[in-house]
């Protein structure tokens, strides 16, 4: 009895199915009119349903594959993308997100032989030539990022991004006069251009032109009065007004902004704060056994979460950026991600972790008795912390630490072990090691490690 009712169902169901006819001319338009407003779920049935109709439609696998890699299914992304490129092989939106894709997953020279087949295709392609500049100047060709540069300016010269791109190709090969020259024409084309005028300004100082750097963040804080990222760097370039941390407003802005290129700038700097952290808590808790409550604060793209997850039985990310945590979501490796401030969420969850990790993220603090006595309340008796601090010299800074003309903090030795006793944290170790390069030269920094003792 109950067989032939499921047999009835099924007929009723399939019959309901079967009347809903699709036309791919009108559903694509609105598939895609959804995506870009936001609702990738409604999106993603609608390309469904076209492939289901017609599988190799290039449209529906070309813009279902930026859906998926949107959504951290990068592999996914590239098979559909690839499908597009066979049934329609002269696709270039296809071929040029197809490089994204590659490009963002660190695959450099498959993505560059995709912008290359846009430009062959079609040489007036100006976004082809801009990306192929990224993807050289990732692996440090930067004669030929410059041309790549050069070309998409020549297709369209009024786009400030491209002039403030070629800007950071002079910037990487030291040709510091070349760099301002189109830092200050992207400024010239869009004056709101945040980057632009936050690089331009580090190249003056660089070039030992301070009043030239300061009148660049004054003038850009009188265009912009609430602008959070001129007012830090205007006292960093003057030492007027040094806050104690970087405001939430800078440290968002900031990071939102390079989400997207964020690991492979960090990659193409030697960024080696992960790979200390991690060194760092081999070295105390041995090799790694699952079992811990463990805290990455300020996770950023989630770099460290890989090298945490052998220790954890819970992994939580915090970081005040938005678009990083939604990057960090795409490793699949925390248990728990939350936007918020670090120093407000550690001081909320009393004697919660085992290990708190923060690498990289403390640089923008100054005064750090706040933050380290949040992370002292979030740890268990016998709980570790290790992070990393830029480094500067005992007679450098008066206060013990300094706010440097990039915008970043640096903290002496004695001051980081002074404030970690005066938090209630036991100094383990603080190595010197260097965590990555800037402009081609070392930065170095502490590695350390503290615990909490028993209560």
């Amino acid at each position: 009895m109950s067989r032939s009712r499921r047999t009835r169902g099924a007929k009723r169901k399939k019959k309901k199915k079967s009347g809903v006819a699709l036309n791919p001319d009108r559903a694509l338009p609105m598939a895609i009119r959804l995506h870009r407003e936001g609702d990738a779920t409604q999106a993603k049935r609608i390309y469904k349903r076209v492939l289901r109709a017609q599988p190799s439609q290039p449209d529906a696998l070309h813009y279902l594959g930026v859906l998926k890699h949107q959504e951290g299914e990068s592999d996914a992304a590239v098979d559909l993308i690839r499908r597009a490129i066979t049934a329609s092989p002269d696709y270039i939106d296809a071929h040029n997100n197809l490089g994204n894709v590659l490009r963002d997953g660190g695959e450099y020279e498959q993505a560059e032989a995709c912008y290359r087949e846009v430009v062959s295709i079609n040489p007036e392609y100006g976004n082809a030539y801009n990306n192929l500049g990224v993807v050289l100047r990732a692996q440090d060709r930067l004669d030929e990022s410059a041309d790549a540069y050069r070309r998409a300016i020549e297709l369209k010269p009024n786009d400030a991004d491209q002039h403030y791109n070629l800007g950071n190709t002079f910037r990487d090969a030291h040709q510091f006069e070349d760099a301002i020259v189109e830092y200050r024409r992207a400024i010239e084309l869009d004056p709101d251009h945040i980057a632009g005028h936050k690089n331009l300004g580090i190249e003056l100082y660089r070039l030992g032109k301070r009043d030239e750097a300061a009148e660049v963040y004054r003038h850009w804080l009188e265009r912009s009065p609430d602008d959070p990222t001129a007012r830090h760097m205007l006292a960093a370039n003057t030492g007027e007004s040094v806050p104690g941390r970087a405001s939430d407003g800078f440290v968002q802005k900031l990071f939102d902004a390079f989400a997207g290129s964020f690991d492979q700038n960090l990659e193409r700097l030697g960024y080696r704060a992960p790979e200390l952290v991690g060194g760092a808590i081999a070295a105390q808790l041995g090799e790694a056994v699952r079992g811990m409550c463990v805290l990455d604060a300020g996770c950023g793209t989630g770099l460290c979460g890989p090298l945490l997850g052998p220790y954890a039985a819970r992994l939580v990310g915090v970081d005040l950026s938005p678009r990083m945590v939604e990057m960090a979501k795409n490793r699949r490796v925390y248990d728990d991600l939350i936007v918020a401030e670090l120093t407000a969420f550690m001081s909320g969850v009393v004697g919660e972790y085992d290990l708190i990790v923060s690498a990289d993220t403390l640089v923008y603090f100054g005064d750090l008795r706040t933050v380290l006595a949040g992370g002292a309340g979030a740890l268990r008796d016998g709980g570790l912390l290790v992070f990393t601090v830029e480094q500067v010299g005992e007679g450098e800074a008066v206060e013990g630490f300094r706010l440097n003309h990039h915008g970043r903090y640096s903290h002496t030795r004695g001051y980081v072990e002074r404030t970690l006793m005066g938090a209630g944290l036991e100094v383990i170790s603080v190595t010197v090691d260097v965590l990555r390069k800037e402009s081609g030269q070392p930065v170095e920094g502490l590695v350390v490690t503290a615990r909490k003792g028993a209560s």
